[in-house]
């Protein structure tokens, strides 16, 4: 029956001891702590500068939508403003004078209706 060690290196009898990273960074000295912490502030430094740049480039964008959507607005407004101008009864009735010529009614003829009732 064999026995199975657990924890052990193979080939060597040192146990494996769990620890904190540095210490599992024990072939690569000092040095690896070090070059591993500066490798993860850079990168964190990193990040905060994209965040920012991002933030910049979205409101940016937020602008330009915002003008774009003032300048929508204003044609919107003369548009209605058209639109009211076609259809008002003045016009209608110019045109209908003018166009089709149509005049006002002047003879007011009353048709007298019997009611049985």
């Amino acid at each position: 029956m064999m026995i199975r060690r657990r924890n052990v290196v193979p080939g060597t009898r040192r146990r494996v001891t769990r620890g904190t990273i540095l210490q599992r960074l024990s072939g690569w000295g000092r040095a690896g702590g070090v070059i591993l912490i500066a490798t993860v502030v850079a990168l964190l430094c990193l990040l905060y500068l994209w965040q920012g740049a991002r933030i910049r480039e979205l409101t940016a964008q937020v602008e330009g939508i915002r003008e774009e959507s003032v300048a929508i607005g204003e044609v919107n407004r003369w548009l209605e403003f058209q639109i009211g101008k076609a259809f008002s009864l003045e016009r209608v009735a110019r045109i209908a004078r003018d166009r089709l010529g149509m005049v006002e009614p002047t003879d007011i003829h009353y048709v007298k209706l019997r009611i049985e009732g």
